[in-house]
């Protein structure tokens, strides 16, 4: 006989602002806003609670947060402090389950099946899993344990922050617990698919229970089938590891459009770093680099550039940014980004990328790598970043 399937799904709680008041004290208990400052151009990344209380949430526009909460302490995103957070919780979680699938910085799903002479029932389980996130961590996250991942998904979003939510695994009792729940809970319903259900007379989960597969499939084509399940709690889908990415890029919204070239290449020299260090991170060398940007009127262009040979230096990176730069006639800009793809391609080295002087220049980016990680970001700056000189 089959094991009953048992998956998890952890959501750290208010991620972003939850590693800024750890790592501060003094913002605990505050309105704390992740993103861009007030009088920037740019969007909301993340609310701490106390700040939600005054309706601000993540994607909104910094201006509007501002008018919601103006005493809110409003805080620029530290990504290096928020990935080491989420690597030291993707090794707890490990710890419980080899199958994981991280989705997200801060969310994943952990297959359990089985797991129970280890860890006990699965309630156990997500309790021993939040306590140690606590103890280790000294941060909080909520989970959702069902027979499935959508299941799951809904159920770690029931009792934020710091919850619990087991869902029913009898089939009755799951299509009963799914039927008081507006459809926009269902994965993939956004809001045009939610007015055109609305539209239907479709507005909760068991009104959609209701209506018959071709029905569905007729109105809403092959969303209408998967939808037909899912508001069942049907989903075979198995937990899995991320594929390897193709492409890792980063990008960067001026607060205003931007025509001041040196700063176009100040921008692209810290995102190159990011870049280069997420590729190590990820075990990953890119053999195209490709450089994004966005012109007042929003339109987005690209422009790529062959490296000479696979790398994840930043300084290489960087360089060959400079040229694809170069190679932009617009006089003013809104956003800018670089990237790397093109992953284990093979190219012919030239004279001066020789696989000593590309070690090199790897070998001492890893040295810096591992002197962020002991003692954390901002702890090192290039002297071009001092001098706000550019050229390597």
């Amino acid at each position: 006989m089959d094991k009953q399937r048992v998956v998890f799904h952890i959501d750290m709680d208010a991620f972003f602002t939850s590693v800024e008041q750890r790592d501060n004290p003094g913002l605990q208990g505050k309105p704390v806003i992740v993103g861009a400052r007030p009088g920037e151009r740019g969007v909301v990344s993340a609310a701490s609670y106390e700040a939600r209380r005054f309706g601000v949430h993540s994607a909104m526009a910094v201006s509007e947060a501002y008018r919601r909460c103006p005493h809110g302490i409003f805080l620029k995103p530290r990504m290096d402090a928020y990935v080491k957070a989420s690597r030291a919780i993707m090794d707890i979680l490990r710890s419980f389950s080899p199958l994981i699938e991280q989705i997200s910085v801060d969310e994943a799903f952990l297959d359990m099946t089985g797991s129970a002479r280890l860890f006990g029932q699965p309630l156990n389980a997500a309790e021993k899993i939040l306590e140690k996130i606590r103890e280790q961590q000294s941060l909080s996250a909520s989970i959702g344990v069902a027979p499935n991942k959508f299941l799951a998904k809904i159920a770690s979003d029931y009792k934020k922050p710091n919850g619990i939510t087991v869902v029913p695994f009898a089939t009755d009792k799951i299509t009963a617990w799914l039927s008081t729940l507006p459809v926009s809970k269902i994965w993939g319903v956004g809001q045009k698919t939610k007015e055109r259900l609305y539209e239907l007379g479709i507005v909760s989960t068991g009104d959609l229970q209701k209506c018959p597969f071709d029905y569905l499939h007729k109105k809403l084509g092959k969303q209408g089938a998967s939808l037909y399940y899912l508001c069942r709690g049907v989903d075979e889908r198995n937990v899995e590891p991320p594929k390897k990415p193709k492409s890792i890029s980063r990008e960067h919204t001026f607060s205003r459009d931007c025509s001041n070239r040196e700063e176009w290449k100040t921008v692209l020299l810290s995102l190159s770093q990011d870049v280069a260090r997420q590729a190590r991170d990820s075990n990953l060398k890119g053999s195209t680099v490709v450089l994004t940007y966005r012109r007042p009127d929003f339109s987005r262009h690209s422009k790529r550039m062959p490296l000479p040979c696979p790398c994840d230096v930043s300084r290489v990176i960087y360089e060959y940014g400079l040229k694809l730069v170069s190679q932009v006639r617009d006089t003013t800009l809104r956003l800018i980004g670089i990237g790397i793809c093109d992953f284990g391609r093979d190219h012919q080295l030239n004279l001066f990328y020789q696989d000593e002087h590309i070690q090199t220049l790897q070998n001492a980016e890893k040295a810096v790598d591992n002197v962020l990680k002991k003692y954390g970001p901002g702890c090192l700056k290039r002297g071009s970043e001092n001098s706000k000189k550019n050229k390597l």
